[in-house]
């Protein structure tokens, strides 16, 4: 594959890697606000009772959130032709295979850019 295929490639995964990623974060960013609000509404509930709801959105939504900053990060590392991205994407890639359908797919493609030969030669050093 010649260097401008891989330039498109890079710059695709950067994009997937940012939506897929993105879309983790706004999960996160919506659990933590239907938490938030469930607990101030749930009619007479003690208020430790609501704390411990809104803390357990926030906690779910914070883990979520810190699952999907990574990738969101690699997205523009790849977009702005970081080396480090390379890294961080064969990384991510790998982790997210286990997410059927997408991390799959994200990760399936990611394994195969990293292994195609020259990939590494569309990154700035």
């Amino acid at each position: 594959m010649g260097h401008q295929g891989l330039e498109q490639h890079r710059r695709i995964l950067g994009i997937l890697f940012i939506v897929i990623n993105g879309l983790s974060v706004l999960i996160a960013v919506g659990v933590m606000l239907f938490f938030g609000a469930m607990g101030g509404m749930l009619p007479g509930a003690k208020p430790e009772e609501r704390a411990l709801i809104v803390a357990a959105g926030m906690g779910v939504g914070g883990c979520l959130a810190l699952l999907g900053l990574p990738g969101v990060i690699t997205g523009f590392g790849l977009l702005y032709r970081k080396a480090w991205s390379r890294t961080l994407t064969l990384v991510l890639g790998i982790l997210a295979i286990p997410n059927v359908p997408l991390g799959t797919a994200l990760g399936a493609y990611a394994l195969w850019f990293y292994l195609q030969p020259g990939s590494d030669q569309v990154f700035d050093t």
